[in-house]
């Protein structure tokens, strides 16, 4: 697993520009988020991914996620965008891993390679079930403080809503 963060260390640079230029061509939601923006998210994203990597623990990435979950939402992006720009990172990690690999010699270089994609594309899944976790949770949050500020609001008014709202199933 060090092997694999040691790779990810030095090639973060690489795998942050690669994402510069995929993500707004693959999800144009992006193309309005500022270059300097997008570039300290990833940079905080492939940190937090190395963690995520390494000790399977969550923390970080949770932090990271949920900033991107808060950012994204108060510019109007889609749940879709989003985890389409993570899933991403699998492809720009495993074309720096084919270079890696490409000229190695070892008799198990070829195990060791899938073994490495195998666990980006592990830890990338895991990453997007957490991130659609507090995506889901910070939504729920949102719709839980907007019906307890119309709760206040009609009571301050003297209005029950509800005798007028009929649910038809």
């Amino acid at each position: 697993m060090i092997e694999l963060f040691t790779f990810l260390e030095k090639n973060k640079a690489e795998i942050v520009e690669d994402l510069l230029e995929r993500i707004p061509s693959v999800v144009p939601a992006y193309k309005k988020v500022p270059k300097p923006e997008l570039k300290q998210t990833l940079e905080h994203l492939m940190e937090a991914y190395g963690d995520f990597l390494v000790t399977g623990e969550p923390d970080t990435m949770t932090s990271v996620l949920r900033y991107i979950t808060k950012t994204r939402a108060q510019q109007s992006f889609r749940l879709s965008d989003v985890l389409r720009s993570l899933l991403l990172i699998p492809p720009a990690l495993r074309e720096r891993l084919q270079e890696e690999y490409r000229n190695n010699e070892a008799d198990d270089a070829r195990e060791q390679f899938n073994e490495a994609v195998t666990k980006f594309e592990e830890t990338t899944y895991n990453a997007v079930c957490l991130f659609t976790d507090i995506f889901q949770e910070y939504l729920m949050n949102m719709l839980n403080e907007h019906q307890e500020y119309l709760k206040k609001t009609n009571q301050k008014f003297g209005v029950d809503l509800s005798k007028f709202i009929l649910f038809k199933g």
